[in-house]
Parts: C-alpha cells; structure tokens; sequence
C-alpha cells in the first residue's frame, strides 16, 4: 500500500504542484478513508521524506556515474538519463526551493546530493579532458563552474520552463543548451567531428 501511496501522490504532485495537494486529495485518487492514509503516512511531510528517499533510490539505480561518456559520440548520454529522471518527479524540481525550506531535514539531504550530482559532471569534464574531447582548462576554476552551469541548466530546466511559459518537455533543446556550454572548450578535432545531440531514453509522460 505504501508503494501506490507513493506513486500516486508522485503523480498529483507532477499534475498539480506539491504544495496543491492535500492528504486528502491522495485519498480521494486512491479511494481510501484519510484515516486509512495517513496510517501509513502520519503526515505529507511524512510522505514527502519517504518519496525523497524513493528519488534517491531511483536516481542510484540509474548508476549516472558509471555511464560518464562511454562511447565516444554519446557525451550527452548522461544528461538524458538524467533528464528521464527529473520528467518522474518533476514537481520537486519545480518546486525545490519551497520544499526545502518547508523541510529543513530534506534540505540538508539535497544540498548533500547536488554537491555530488556537481562532482560527477566535474569528474566528466576533466576525464574529457584526458580523452582528448576537451582542451586543458584554459583558466584554473572554470571547470569547476563549467560544472555548476551544468548542473543549474539541468536542474532547474523545469522552472525555467514555467518562467517562459513553455507547456513543451523540450529536452532537445535542454540538451542542446548543455552542448552550447561545453562547445567553446571542445578540441579542435572534436568540434571538426560535430557533437551529437542524441536522447538516450524514452521520456515518460
């Protein structure tokens, strides 16, 4: 019963917002009583820490660190991947920064998770480095904030979106943007070859 709860309430927060929805709301989808609800999940905080922790069970099992350009050709790969992941919850996307001030404990947990979300793409760009993709750093630190921009274009593409009023996922052009970045430091050979701009996964509704 946890699990439907769970996703259920994944898919009114994506359709509605989080903060539009109520325990009872879950309950009403469900059909269940309120009582029958909140048995599982004393509170929506309750249920909110618990579909985090479901976030970041999810987000390991894609294993994004192991996929850091395997192939030549498919160096966008990892930001699709990631994108599929963000289209599951995106409602904590759109409304990260209130829901970690609502839940201070939350908060903590995901600054603990960008840190690492950020290493990773750091860690991608500097093995591009060795591999020939990308030139040396041209100035100590840029990329390491390189990998930030990264990171802040991926993360918050959703809210970006409802900025500029555009109902369209328009992951191309996400992923095109996150090329746009990373071009002007590509090798001369590299840029000579084109950077594919190839979705790696079938993005849920």
């Amino acid at each position: 019963m946890k699990k439907k709860i769970i996703q259920k309430a994944i898919e009114l927060f994506n359709e509605r917002g989080y903060f539009d929805v109520r325990m009872r709301d879950i309950s009403d989808a469900l059909e269940v009583s309120v009582g029958s609800l909140t048995y599982h999940f004393r509170s929506k905080e309750a249920l909110m820490e618990s579909i985090y922790r479901y976030m970041l069970k999810t987000l390991e099992e894609l294993g994004i660190s192991g996929r850091l350009f395997q192939k030549k050709g498919e160096e966008l790969e990892v930001a699709a991947v990631y994108m599929g992941y963000m289209q599951q919850f995106r409602f904590f996307f759109q409304d990260t920064l209130d829901i970690i001030r609502t839940y201070p404990e939350i908060g903590k947990r995901h600054r603990q998770q960008v840190a690492e979300e950020i290493n990773i793409i750091k860690n991608l760009l500097y093995m591009q480095v060795g591999k020939g993709t990308l030139v040396p750093e041209p100035v100590p630190g840029l990329y390491d904030t390189l990998a930030e921009m990264i990171w802040q274009t991926l993360h918050f593409w959703f809210a970006r979106q409802a900025i500029l009023g555009d109902s369209q996922p328009g992951w191309d052009d996400a992923i095109r943007a996150i090329g746009h970045l990373v071009y002007p430091y590509l090798t001369e050979e590299r840029k000579s070859e084109g950077l594919e701009v190839m979705p790696a996964i079938k993005l849920s509704e």
